[in-house]
């Protein structure tokens, strides 16, 4: 298997390597290398974007420190993430026993592999996290659901002319 990011058409491409057929479909496979990679990049984006960007603006709004902003599936991807980056993506026992709510989606001293069910469980619980902020706020109007019901969410900035 040649893999290139030129054209393969072209005569005079630059091959970025050559790997054998059956070690390409491995690590493409489902919870093969490559998916594990993307997991591992979405965990640890989502809790970034969180920690860098709207933790921040809450807590400015909110006037208090970014840190006092406390959101359990949001602590549990700082932990997936701590692990991630410093722990070769093992999660330890000591650090699966601190999670809150993403338990299902990982093992105590074991590689942290989540499959696509796994994944969106994540997804799941990082809206049912942003749904129960907005209702903090909201809940109390007449037809707002419980938190725990959200399993999609979207937020639309509409600015009025």
């Amino acid at each position: 298997m040649w893999a290139s990011v030129e054209d393969p058409a072209r005569p005079d491409i630059i091959q970025h390597r050559i790997i054998r057929a059956d070690e390409f479909i491995n690590v493409n496979s489902e919870r093969g290398f490559n998916e594990q990679q993307v997991c591992w990049s979405i965990i640890v984006f989502i809790f970034a974007y969180w920690d860098e960007e709207i933790r921040p603006r809450i807590a400015a709004i909110r006037e208090v420190k970014p840190n006092d902003i406390l959101i359990d599936a949001l602590g549990d991807l700082r932990i997936l993430r701590k692990s991630i980056i410093h722990n070769g993506g093992v999660l330890s026992a000591a650090e699966y026993a601190k999670l809150r709510l993403l338990k299902d989606v990982c093992e105590p001293s074991a590689a942290i592999s989540p499959s696509h069910d796994q994944m969106h469980r994540i997804f799941v619980a990082v809206k049912q996290a942003i749904s129960a902020l907005i209702l903090e706020y909201t809940g109390h109007l007449p037809g707002a659901p419980k938190a725990g019901e959200v399993v999609e969410i979207a937020i639309q900035n509409v600015r009025k002319p």
